[in-house]
C-alpha cells in the first residue's frame, strides 16, 4: 500500500509551509479536480490555488505540527497545528481536523476544519481566505 501519510507530510513542507507561491508544486500534488471543504466554504482547484496566493501574500511564516495522522488505503486523517506570523506581525495558532483523499499521487480531496486555539480573531479564516 503506497504510503500516503509521507506524501501528505511532503505536501505540508513543500506548499503549505513554504512562503513563497509555486504553481508547479501545487500542480504536482493536487488534482485538477481538487475540492476542499473548509468550515462550510467549497474551494476548487483555481479557488485552492487564489487561497494559497494569498496566504503566501499574507503570511511572514507557516509552521504545521502534526498531532495524529492515520491511513486507510487511499485516505488520509489529519489533525494538526498550523502556527504562523503576519507580515503585520499578528500571530495565530490554528488547530485543523482534516480528512485528505488521493487519487494516485495527488489530493483529490480535503474535508477541513478549523479551530483558531490562539492569536488575533483576525486570522481565523486561515483555512479558507481568498
Amino acid at each position: 500500500m503506497k504510503d500516503y501519510k509521507l506524501l501528505l507530510k511532503e505536501v505540508f513542507t513543500t506548499v503549505l509551509e513554504s512562503t513563497l507561491y509555486n504553481e508547479e508544486l501545487i500542480n504536482r500534488y493536487f488534482s485538477q479536480n481538487y475540492i476542499q471543504q473548509v468550515d462550510g466554504k467549497t474551494l476548487y482547484f483555481e479557488g485552492f490555488k487564489q487561497h494559497m496566493k494569498v496566504l503566501k501574500n499574507d503570511m511572514l511564516s507557516i509552521q504545521i505540527d502534526i498531532q495524529t495522522l492515520v491511513q486507510e488505503g487511499n485516505i488520509v486523517f489529519s489533525n494538526h497545528m498550523v502556527s504562523g506570523t503576519t507580515k503585520e506581525n499578528r500571530k495565530g495558532l490554528v488547530q485543523v481536523i482534516a480528512e485528505f483523499r488521493f487519487e494516485g499521487d495527488q489530493i483529490a480531496y480535503c474535508n477541513e476544519l478549523t479551530h483558531l486555539v490562539a492569536g488575533s480573531p483576525q486570522e481565523r479564516d486561515l483555512g479558507s481566505r481568498i
